[in-house]
């Protein structure tokens, strides 16, 4: 693993202003900077970076982070690819530890495809300039030279083995195989070039680093795409093709145009959209969608308009199912028959391919309509079908808002309830989502109307709320900082005991914070709340005077808050909310659900 001294020095030289600034326009804003969002559309700038603290902050999407945080989610990459990006862009060579993810040896030898591939990327760059045949073959696909040379595209030439001119000791060379652009006769063991005669397409990860390539035949010929196979360095389904190049479109469209080509790409980017990926060779993975959902809330499917596209289509959706949500949205076009994206934009011209675009189906659309296709619904027989082909697929996706707006729009399609459909599609249900949905009342916590409505206790051992109550004992200077708490547990219409043990605890610690224990021994007449108290006491005089009671105490107000906007956020959408005020709630929860989170994380 990477030491955490070097992670606290790295973001102690990185000014997450340049980091931010590399990627985002900033302007002044009193003692902070601000500027739009790169995590998602917006008109107005609502995203403020703080030199002073370090940190940035978006008020429209929550986005929140330091500077290997913006560098992951801007780019796509994983923790410790941030920490090499971040660290190179300063000249600085990253320690790993014994027993880290990556060992040395295997990033030396990553380190070494990667540069192996980059050679071949400029070779075959080289090598286009050189062969008449192949810039007449691009241009006669509408490309012009700029557009090849923003994706660096090459060509290989015919012959077996042309990348002797990249490298020595060819013939013995093994790392060239492990790149993936030679191969070895299983006769004689003679290593020869994997791409012959095609034009070339390179790969690039998230850091623009070269880490494959596509080839493509310039006439007939099988296959007509082939892909670098899966190496150390590459896998296609995690990588699709021009992410890299298109990541500032996207942002400043708004969307991701995901295609199944690479002539796709490059096509649409010639005609303007240069907001577009492709998928490289495979099905879209929900792994493919998890990283482009990290550069984007909308993701547009466009795939050849024959079967094939629409079969590819289909697997797209299934892909998103576990990601999308109310905010994460997928749409798809669906082209005629007889075109692709690259013919399409071609014949039709951009401003058909963007009403193509307008006119996409939503997700569930999407689903309706095969349900509708594939299933006789006016039949009952039909409908049992088409909810037994329902039953993984709901199954896959999260119980958000969009889920239960899901469940009433096919429950109306099938012919019955939302409750009933859960039930038969195997959602876990609450009990509550037979009763009307009435966001929780605000007012004052009052004890008497909490007399006859109590739950029975939690365990006390387990209970965060009696930890936190302990600490409060220790340190009844510091009770206010459980207000945040107390203010969400009067919402309450039923408590459990203990919150309502745990909010006169804090009432009598307020009123005398002096000689608590001799007062609280007898502060209950009842039971099983002179029980939880004694339990709080305990605990309370075993803990250790040198705790930084205060941090111990932020600590446990979050994680209670946390399990607070949880709760509430599983009861809104079990009861299906269909109005502006139960939405509108639902997104406040969301928006300080994660504030929590995040506080959590900044006291780790």
């Amino acid at each position: 693993m990477i030491p955490q001294s070097f992670i606290d020095d790295l973001l102690y030289r990185a000014d997450i202003a340049d980091v931010v600034g590399r990627y985002v326009q900033l302007k002044s804003a009193g003692a902070n900077l601000q500027g739009l969002c790169p995590f998602h559309n917006e008109k107005s700038p609502s995203f403020t970076v703080s030199p002073s603290k370090q940190f940035y902050h978006c008020f429209g999407c929550g986005a929140h982070g330091n500077a290997v945080g913006f560098v992951m989610e801007h780019l796509g990459l994983t923790f410790p690819e941030a920490v090499e990006h971040l660290a190179g862009s300063m000249g600085l060579e990253v320690p790993y530890e014994k027993g880290a993810d990556i060992p040395a040896e295997v990033r030396s030898e990553r380190d070494q495809l990667v540069e192996l591939l980059t050679r071949a990327a400029n070779w075959y760059k080289a090598q286009l300039k050189s062969h008449p045949e192949a810039i007449e073959y691009l241009k006669g696909r509408g490309l012009t030279g700029q557009i090849a040379a923003r994706y660096g595209m090459g060509f290989a030439p015919d012959g077996y083995q042309n990348l002797e001119a990249i490298v020595d000791h060819y013939a013995s060379n093994t790392l060239l195989d492990t790149a993936g652009l030679t191969k070895t006769s299983e006769e004689g063991g003679r290593r020869y070039d994997r791409f012959r005669a095609r034009v070339m397409f390179p790969i690039r990860n998230g850091k623009g680093q070269v880490i494959g390539f596509g080839g493509r035949v310039m006439g007939q010929g099988e296959p007509k795409y082939l892909n670098s196979p899966e190496t150390p360095v590459f896998s296609k389904g995690h990588e699709v093709y021009g992410l890299f190049e298109a990541r500032q479109a996207i942002h400043r469209m708004g969307y991701v145009l995901v295609t199944e080509g690479y002539m796709d790409v490059v096509a649409l980017a010639q005609w303007g959209f240069e907001n577009a990926v492709a998928t490289l060779g495979t099905a879209v993975t929900p792994d493919h969608v998890q990283k482009l959902f990290k550069q984007t809330d909308r993701l547009v499917f466009s795939f050849d308009g024959d079967g094939a596209g629409q079969k590819a289509a289909w697997r797209a959706l299934q892909a998103c199912l576990p990601h999308v949500n109310e905010t994460k949205r997928a749409d798809f076009v669906f082209l005629p028959v007889e075109h692709d994206p690259d013919s399409f934009i071609r014949t039709e011209g951009p401003e058909a391919f963007e009403a193509m675009v307008a006119q996409s189906l939503s997700l569930s659309q999407f689903l309706t309509r095969h349900l509708q296709q594939h299933y006789p619904l006016q039949q009952i027989e039909g409908k049992a079908a088409a909810i037994a082909f329902l039953k993984p697929l709901m199954a896959q996706m999260q119980p958000t808002v969009l889920r239960s707006s899901m469940l009433r729009g096919l429950a109306e399609l099938l012919d019955s309830t939302p409750v009933e459909l859960s039930q038969h599609l195997g959602l876990k249900m609450r009990t509550t989502e037979r009763e009307p949905f009435v966001p929780r009342g605000k007012g004052k916590y009052r004890a008497e109307r909490l007399e006859n409505t109590w739950s029975p206790p939690r365990p006390a051992a387990k209970s965060p709320l009696l930890s936190l109550a302990a600490r409060v004992i220790r340190a009844p200077q510091l009770v206010h900082v459980c207000d945040e708490l107390v203010e969400l547990y009067e919402r309450e219409e039923k408590p459990q005991t203990e919150v309502h043990s745990f909010i006169h605890l804090l009432a009598k610690v307020k009123t005398d914070p002096n000689l608590l224990e001799a007062r609280l021994q007898h502060a209950f007449n009842d039971e099983v709340h002179q029980n939880w108290v004694n339990a709080v006491l305990r605990e309370a005089r075993g803990l250790d005077d040198s705790l930084d009671f205060e941090t111990e105490l932020r600590s446990g107000v979050y994680q209670c808050c946390e399990v607070w906007f949880k709760e509430e956020l599983e009861r809104i959408t079990a009861q299906l909310p269909d109005n502006p005020a139960q939405l509108a709630w639902y997104h406040e929860c969301m928006q300080r659900f994660q504030q929590l989170k995040q506080k959590r994380v900044n006291q780790l």
